[in-house]
């Protein structure tokens, strides 16, 4: 998606007098990411190429058809964004607030340039979405650099440096609790110092740490503009004082050649030969237990890689690296030295190295008594503090979990259940009134007749039982017993009406006309 959302700008002006190199740092984000997964791309542009479209046609709106067009008639003078020069003080224009009408108006209808303004891309990040952008120009040991402090909506902070037609991202803070973001970001360069602002307060953080980085490598690889390795340490470029320097410092921003540029004390040969500045650590496994070896990188660039007595950690059933980059082993199986070195940019670095022992609960109590604390690492089964005696963890009772299953397991029958006995209660009513009148009074219960199957003259053979809803026979109804039906309510045909009597069936039925009515006689 293209990112159309301008979030902030930040103008970048080396000096008064070099004011056409001055540079605008943009931060977009796209209108099409809302709610999902959001980026955010930062670009530069130069004052060369804001004049040059600023300097071009304008465009103006059709209001009949709402279409933009590109103007080509003359445009008044004194241009309309332009500065106040010379001639236009001969004219008696000495501000902007003395222009003359039509120019103002020009101005009111032509609001949009024709031409683009090209920027290069320096960043494009997937995973963060940046809402303020603070650039600060450093001189470095050798060449100059813009390093950029972005603000992003979750309260992150990331420092960058950009190096020729990319940027490379030094560093990451978390600055503000996640949901809150980083509303305004203000720059005290003479002190070394950014303020960063959200909604909940004001936080003051340093441009530079550069004794985070305790080695060559990592202050190479960091590849901070601020720092630079002194041969014991890394330091700041300020103070840096070739006059006074035993040796001179180490920086590399463009390439990070950590390799080649550290000491020979800081290399590492290419058999991982330990070069003694991590000792192996004595570490006290609990017999039959599942443990991790943890192994910290200072960098997200960089790689892990386990080695168990000089070699390759393969994976198997008692050795698995984690995709956290922990070691994990099962059992004892496989114990030996473990080595965790980090790889970035062909730099390795040896960051961690275990010498695991398995400890029997009695020895460790005789190392106890002997004075010596051992480290016991925590497990998934063992929990102990150290130089003290590990204990069982308790085991995790499921029964609440159980009674809820149980529980919504009967609801899901017992609702299907009862819905339907609701839904058919005037059938199961009729079904069980039979049932009740069978089992109870079976000679009391009523008679019902079939219907008549016969016609009334008694001829042909018995047909299918009809629907004779339009008969009625004298006897049906008792006597004493007045009955009003439908015919009653209409006026009684004498002449359409005629009386049938069948020597089968001697009672007598009335048809009524052409037309089947209930009706008594």
């Amino acid at each position: 998606f293209p990112f159309n959302v301008l979030q902030d700008v930040f103008t970048l002006s080396p000096s008064p007098q070099d004011w056409r190199d001055t540079l605008f740092y943009g931060v977009f984000t796209s209108q099409w990411h809302r709610g999902t997964t959001e980026g955010s791309a930062v670009c530069v542009f130069t004052m060369k190429d804001v004049q040059r479209v600023f300097s071009g046609l304008y465009k103006e709106v059709n209001r009949e058809t709402q279409q933009w067009y590109t103007v080509t008639h003359p445009v008044p003078t004194p241009r309309p964004g332009a500065c106040i020069t010379n001639s236009a003080r001969e004219r008696k224009i000495n501000s902007s607030l003395q222009l003359p009408d039509r120019v103002l108006n020009f101005l009111k209808d032509h609001f949009l340039m024709d031409g683009q303004v090209r920027s290069r891309m320096l960043l494009l990040q997937p995973q963060a979405r940046y809402q303020r952008v603070a650039v600060h120009r450093v001189p470095g040991l050798h060449h100059t650099y813009d390093v950029l402090f972005l603000g992003t909506g979750d309260g992150r902070l990331h420092k960058a440096v950009s190096v020729g037609p990319r940027v490379h991202i030094i560093e990451e803070l978390q600055i503000f609790s996640s949901g809150q973001p980083v509303q305004n970001l203000l720059l005290d360069t003479h002190r070394g110092l950014l303020y960063a602002a959200s909604h909940s307060g004001v936080v003051q953080v340093p441009m530079a740490n550069c004794s985070l980085y305790r080695s060559c490598g990592d202050c190479l690889l960091a590849r901070d503009p601020y720092c630079a390795w002194s041969g014991s340490s890394c330091k700041h470029v300020s103070l840096y004082q070739p006059q006074l320097a035993t040796r001179p410092w180490i920086q590399d921003i463009e390439g990070a050649s950590a390799k080649d540029l550290c000491s020979a004390s800081s290399v590492v040969s290419p058999s991982f030969v330990p070069t003694g500045e991590k000792p192996c650590e004595q570490v006290q496994f609990q017999p039959n237990t599942v443990n991790t070896l943890a192994c910290p990188l200072l960098s997200n660039l960089a790689t892990r890689l386990w080695l168990r007595n000089g070699a390759p950690v393969n994976a198997s059933a008692s050795c698995h690296v984690l995709p956290t980059g922990d070691l994990l082993l099962v059992g004892t199986q496989q114990l030996g030295e473990f080595q965790c070195w980090s790889l970035e940019e062909g730099f390795q670095q040896l960051v961690a190295s275990y010498c695991p022992e398995v400890v029997e609960d009695g020895v460790a109590d005789q190392t106890d008594e002997g004075g010596s604390v051992p480290v016991i690492i925590s497990t998934s089964r063992v929990s102990a503090p150290a130089g003290g005696k590990a204990s069982w963890g308790a085991d995790r009772s499921y029964w609440k979990e159980f009674l809820v299953m149980c529980t919504l397991f009967v609801l899901a029958v017992l609702l299907p259940v009862l819905f339907l006995l609701y839904r058919h209660r005037n059938s199961m009513k009729v079904f069980l009134k039979q049932g009740e009148c069978a089992s109870v009074h079976p000679k009391t219960c009523p008679v019902v007749l079939p219907p008549e199957t016969r016609p009334l003259n008694g001829l042909g053979p018995p047909s299918t039982p009809l629907d004779h809803r339009g008969y009625q026979s004298l006897s049906d109804s008792p006597p004493g017993s007045r009955v009003f039906t439908e015919s009653e309510k209409r006026p009684l045909s004498i002449q359409d009406s005629f009386v049938e009597v069948s020597p089968v069936c001697p009672r007598p039925r009335v048809r009524l006309g052409s037309e089947i009515r209930d009706s008594v006689v």
